[in-house]
């Protein structure tokens, strides 16, 4: 299960929310409904369907509803999502339920009842030799530019890790277009 850390006077003091109960979920990431309505997205860490689990908060994450499956696929690796100024939410994730090797953003104008635009940041079909990207995280920029890092491991010629860190800046209009 997961916890949420709670303060209201910036960090002087903390308590804890009622557990996020569920097999296997963890690291949540939170988006907000123009209603104040938390809802946390986690990865998956118990057994299938392999999909990014949800819940919600109408008390400031104090309590939570039941941990459910959503709709997103996901192997069991971090997500991250955000709210955008304009309300609509951004999530990046690996958008499969066998792998890391595929990443991708998606948009949901609808508070996250439906993610109608996806657009991939790395997709690698090469089996055991596939890149392996994973553990993105987001925020928006003040000029609405959206900022992604995540970790990117993939071998080189001689087969040879590499590991490192990648940065990718897009806009909300760039995943729009979708992969095509």
């Amino acid at each position: 299960f997961s916890l949420m850390a709670i303060t209201d006077d910036f960090g002087m003091h903390w308590q804890f929310s009622s557990p996020l109960v569920a097999p296997g979920n963890i690291q949540p990431s939170i988006a907000v409904k123009k209603d104040g309505t938390l809802v946390a997205y986690m990865r998956d860490n118990g057994p299938p369907p392999k999909r990014l689990m949800v819940s919600e908060s109408k008390d400031r994450g104090n309590t939570w509803s039941m941990v459910t499956d959503s709709q997103l696929p996901n192997e069991g690796s971090g997500a991250d999502v955000v709210t955008l100024e304009n309300g609509h939410w951004v999530l990046a994730y690996n958008d499969t339920q066998n792998g890391r090797h595929s990443l991708a953003v998606s948009i949901s104008t609808d508070e996250g009842k439906t993610w109608s635009y996806t657009r991939h940041l790395e997709l690698d079909k090469r089996d055991k030799d596939a890149t392996q990207s994973s553990y993105p995280s987001i925020i928006e920029g003040k000029n609405g530019l959206i900022h992604v890092i995540y970790s990117y491991h993939r071998r080189d010629t001689n087969g040879k890790p590499n590991e490192t860190i990648k940065y990718a800046r897009i806009s909300e209009e760039w995943i729009m277009k979708g992969d095509g």
